[in-house]
């Protein structure tokens, strides 16, 4: 198996977005990302990220030229399998870009994502390769696709385990590595009991997160190239 993180854009945040409590007037450098794992012959895709240059504009995201980086190094050509971890624009919109692939997102938020996302989301997810999911779902006997339900309605979280390793692909229940590692809460959240719940039992049995916005994740794993790292 092989896994990796791909950033495809950067910006500044407010704290308090990040983490529950924090001052709304500081500003954190964050990433914009999304993972490719290679398993069993097979590309699947952790979220997919978006390319409107106009919310880029408006969120302060500097986005990254990386569909190069993505064909040439990870040489993906087809991609098999989705997982969505939530409906929100920065980890769904490109979904249009893989009419083949399987997609996997939590039934909540399949919904939410049918009555408020863009025109190109809602006609993908209409069509007959989408997968619903309540509560657990075990993608290629490896991934546990798990509905927590804390930062979105439906948002979702996957587990798996790797040499020994337990890790979480966290969706925005975690921002970054801290608030797993520290046991504290994010800042946007739809049930804080659940987002808290996520964390403090991940805390507990030691996961190692893997966040979509921590940008010293990028700094902490073997570079493949400019935006791309390779976490496993």
């Amino acid at each position: 198996m092989q896994l990796y993180a791909v950033k495809f854009g950067e910006s500044l945040l407010n704290a308090n977005y990040i983490f529950r409590g924090a001052s709304s007037e500081e500003l954190i450098p964050i990433a914009w990302s999304y993972y490719v794992a290679k398993y069993n012959q097979k590309t699947i895709l952790f979220d997919v990220g978006f390319r409107d240059p106009q919310t880029a504009k408006e969120w302060g995201i500097t986005l990254n030229h990386i569909e190069d980086e993505v064909k040439n190094e990870l040489h993906v050509e087809q991609v098999d399998l989705i997982c969505i971890t939530h409906h929100h624009f920065d980890h769904i919109s490109n979904i249009d870009q893989f009419p083949d692939a399987q997609i996997i997102i939590s039934q909540v938020d399949y919904l939410q994502a049918l009555e408020g996302s863009n025109p190109r989301v809602r006609e993908r997810l209409l069509q007959d390769n989408v997968l619903t999911v309540d509560d657990t779902y075990v993608v290629e006997n490896k991934f546990t696709f798990k509905v927590i339900g804390g930062h979105t309605d439906g948002s979702s979280v996957i587990y798996f385990v790797h040499d020994g390793k337990e890790y979480v692909i966290t969706g925005d229940e975690c921002y970054v590595r801290d608030n797993l590692l520290h046991a504290k809460p994010v800042g946007v959240y739809s049930n804080l009991a659940h987002n808290e719940s996520f964390i403090r039992a991940a805390y507990d049995k030691g996961y190692i997160p893997l966040p979509y916005h921590d940008l010293s994740l990028f700094e902490s794993y073997d570079k493949v190239s400019s935006h791309i790292v390779q976490i496993i």
